[in-house]
């Protein structure tokens, strides 16, 4: 668990680096990220994941709604102080663009059709013809599954969404009380995602997953349904904001680990692998990379390798992870916010009945 948290807040600060050093234009706030709970139950939870991330050395905070800065719809949080907001897409383009002004060489838009070994090499196979390597690093998230030399059961490939909503009114946008600007988690066994962006819209998505059943996995657009899903939930959380149009949505294959970790190893002298997303790994993957890349060239691993890299590639199947466990993740997390949904209004009854009776004390 150090090792973990160690590296997951190197990882935020190498993105900050490469943010600044590179001067990478895409909307970044350091404002940290809060494990954001939805009822009492999630907030015994969060308290429980906080005394462990104390323990093993990680920069967290809890708070209730006001101190931490987030919307009144939620009750309290833990937040993680370490790294912060961004626009993954920007992010992604100001590090190609790095990239291609090096010296090194580029293949965009190259299908590879297959990576076998031969007399100490990696032979990597394309439409137009073959490239041999002493070394290659498979580091291609939900895609890896398309090649035979990829380990059985790396990972899963998993479909999620995200939408976001029209530009909202400044002001209606402060009446929420989200001052801190952090990044929302909420502690639902799928999570929801909620972010300001500096276009004054939110970005909010996930809950659901779709599982990935063949290879190459197919071209999807996000289910209607699901997105009038996500809707209904942001009208949960932001009841203000519930006559606020969407504006648009999209979708895209992630990969999942059996352990939900990042994972990285080696299958022989000349082939490294990389698996460091979990829909969470924005930071981490860019990260791992980087010592990936040092320990080909050094010959020396670093030590925030040590935490999740792999001796021998054999991985167990992951559980829940087919259509009926996701369906049956999705309907716990559903009958927990009817539940904890229904104890509100309840409590609210409560409240306007006591106030009602004539002669009852005010609170």
């Amino acid at each position: 668990m150090p090792g973990m948290i160690r590296l997951a807040e190197h990882a935020a600060h190498h993105v900050e680096d490469l943010i600044g050093k590179h001067d990478i234009d895409c909307g970044y706030e350091r404002t940290g990220n809060v494990f954001a709970a939805v009822s009492r139950g999630q907030l015994g939870r969060v308290r429980r994941v906080a005394k462990l991330l104390r323990r093993a050395g990680g920069d967290v905070e809890l708070g209730t709604t006001e101190s931490l800065g987030i919307p009144h719809g939620f009750v309290g949080g833990m937040r993680e102080n370490v790294g912060g907001i961004m626009n993954p897409g920007l992010f992604t383009a100001g590090v190609r663009r790095t990239l291609l002004g090096t010296p090194a060489q580029v293949f965009e838009r190259t299908k590879v059709t297959g990576v076998a070994r031969d007399r100490g090499q990696a032979v990597i196979t394309t439409f137009g013809g073959e490239v041999r390597a002493n070394k290659v690093v498979l580091a291609t998230n939900a895609y890896a599954g398309e090649w035979d030399i990829t380990p059985p059961r790396l990972s899963v490939p998993i479909w999620v969404i995200e939408v976001e909503t029209e530009p909202i009114d400044p002001a209606r946008l402060a009446a929420l009380g989200w001052t801190s600007r952090s990044g929302l988690v909420t502690q639902h066994n799928i999570m929801e995602n909620y972010r300001l962006t500096p276009r004054d819209t939110i970005v909010f998505g996930v809950r659901r997953l779709e599982r990935g059943r063949t290879y190459p996995l197919p071209a999807k657009k996000p289910d209607p349904a699901l997105v009038e899903e996500l809707a209904q939930a942001f009208a949960r959380r932001f009841p203000a904001l519930s006559d606020v149009a969407l504006d648009r949505a999209w979708g895209g294959w992630i990969a999942i680990t059996s352990s939900w970790l990042p994972i990285a190893g080696q299958l022989d002298e000349s082939t490294y692998y990389s698996i460091a997303c979990n829909g969470h790994g924005l930071a981490q993957a860019p990260y791992v990379g980087s010592l990936i890349a040092d320990l080909i060239v050094d010959g020396e691993p670093h030590e925030d390798l040590a935490a999740l890299w792999v001796k021998k590639a054999g991985f167990p199947r992951p559980m829940m992870m087919g259509p009926l466990g996701l369906r049956t993740i999705w309907a716990v997390d559903r009958f927990n916010d009817f539940v904890n949904g229904s104890r509100r209004n309840a409590l609210r009854g409560q409240r306007r009945s006591a106030r009602a009776q004539p002669g009852s004390p005010r609170r």
